[in-house]
């Protein structure tokens, strides 16, 4: 990738609702295969000014089956933030022989997806979308390739010639991976128990072994993980392409903002899969939060189409600058001012990591900046914290006040399901800069702020001399 990004917080506002859209641009054909048309639909907002920035949504269903059509409902709520959603369509493992002598193992699948990008970006015009600001997002194997498209920007033997328009680039801006496979070879090994598995990865009928062609009598991926060392033919072919299908395998410090989300009892895709994205993305330095979804399997909704809302909201419309100050267990900075906690298990967390997330987003105006916590145990309370010093010496106890700095209580909330957002326009919450000057502590256009979220996780232990459990750190320059 070739655009830089400040490191990532996620701060977010509240989802505005919407209902599902037929598409503007029904079945517009952006490559033929063999004689077979490839289709996307393409979502314009009703509200807004062209030229949107667009979010492309990748369907799931294992590599062989799923469609384009009818977008999740978190894709149609981004239509309601003025975000154009395009849905396409990609070659699946099922389809053997309808695109002629055109393969649907991998790459077909990444090659299609790019080059239904670089179609839109051709045609951004046309259909009133603003090529330089880009999203991919899936769930499942969409989930894949979208953090395939985002880790691999650039890379050639990946980019293929779907649908030509090889002049524009496949890249995007953001994107967004719901519990996606990361790393073929190592899905059964991540299986933990509980939750379990209901898929047998290994096994040659498995969508892992149907995706790279590895799927004859005596073939399979645990044969081919139990060979990964082999120089004998065929396994050095077939282990070069398992890897490089998986999204680790590209992750460097040029990637765009990642979201990543995962249901801790999904039982299709092993949840240390998103992990290991994660733990890639902060090795190479690249932005990214990570949300546990506690609780959920394989499929999310809900809380988690907000989040992806304000995350796309955030990188497209912010005129707010905002920084990750401390990492937690969910995001890729250090922490500052030389608290105790120790990285992954964030300022003054849980020792087993309560996976307590700050996210947040900002928009066209300041009142539109607000704060979502994730990934806190469900209905627990917990404070929204405002300080307006981030310096040593500092005071834990009291926040995230440093030491002659002033410490404002946003507001206690109670974490609906784990999730609890400031301001939320269903309880009729100030703006963060109203509540802020109703305290008698206004905020000066230019001053930055500093934001975290305590609770408490009754079956966590705390890094001493800790009282409390905490979300990462958020800091916001305000206009």
């Amino acid at each position: 990738m070739n655009s830089l990004f400040a490191p990532l917080v996620t701060l977010l506002f509240l989802a505005l609702p919407a209902a599902a859209q037929a598409p503007t641009f029904p079945n517009v054909a952006y490559a033929n295969l063999g004689g077979r048309d490839l289709l996307l639909d393409v979502h314009v907002p009703t509200t807004g000014t062209a030229p949107f920035p667009t979010v492309v949504w990748i369907h799931g269903g294992g590599w062989s089956g799923g469609s384009r059509a009818p977008i999740p409902g978190g894709a149609a709520s981004l239509l309601a933030r003025g975000i154009a959603v395009a849905s396409v369509d990609y070659r699946l493992t099922s389809q053997a022989g309808l695109f002629g002598a055109f393969p649907v193992t991998f790459p077909a699948q990444i090659e299609d997806v790019k080059g239904a990008i670089r179609f839109l970006r051709a045609n951004a015009a046309t259909y009133g979308l603003d090529p330089n600001r880009f999203g991919a997002w899936g769930s499942s194997a969409g989930g894949h390739l979208a953090a395939l498209v985002g880790t691999s920007g650039g890379v050639a033997s990946l980019e293929g010639t779907t649908g030509g328009n090889l002049a524009f680039s496949s890249s995007v801006q953001a994107a967004c991976d719901w519990f996606g496979p990361i790393d073929l070879l190592r899905m059964n090994p991540d299986v933990t128990t509980p939750p379990g598995s209901g898929i047998d990865h290994d096994a040659v009928t498995s969508p892992e072994s149907h995706l790279i062609g590895f799927d004859q009598p005596g073939q399979g991926i645990g044969v081919l993980r139990a060979h990964e060392f082999d120089p004998a033919a065929p396994y050095p072919t077939f282990v070069a392409l398992a890897n490089a299908l998986n999204p680790i395998t590209w992750a460097d410090a040029s990637d765009p903002p990642f979201l990543i989300a995962h249901g801790t009892v999904d039982t299709s895709v092993p949840m240390h899969q998103s992990v290991r994205l994660a733990d890639a993305l902060r090795a190479a330095g690249a932005p990214y939060v990570y949300s546990q979804a506690i609780g959920f399997g394989h499929g999310l909704g809900g809380p988690h189409d907000v989040t992806v809302g304000l995350f796309f909201a955030q990188q497209f419309f912010s005129t707010q600058s905002v920084a990750t100050i401390c990492s937690a267990d969910t995001t890729s900075a250090a922490c500052p001012c030389g608290n105790s906690g120790d990285f992954g298990h964030g300022c003054m967390n849980s020792l087993d990591g309560s996976n307590g997330a700050l996210l947040f987003a900002g928009g066209a105006t300041p009142a539109q900046m607000a704060l979502q916590a994730s990934g806190l145990p469900a209905n627990v309370s917990c404070i929204f914290l405002q300080g307006d010093l981030n310096a040593p010496p500092v005071l834990w106890g009291d926040g995230v006040r440093c030491v002659n700095g002033q410490l404002l209580r946003l507001a206690t909330k109670v974490a609906i399901g784990g999730f609890a957002l400031y301001p939320d326009p269903t309880q009729g919450n100030p703006s963060i800069q109203a509540r802020s000057a109703a305290a008698g502590a206004p905020i000066p256009p230019g001053a930055a702020r500093f934001y975290q979220v305590y609770y408490r996780n009754a079956a966590a232990a705390f890094c001493p001399p800790a009282t409390f459990n905490a979300t990462n750190g958020a800091r916001i320059v305000w206009p």
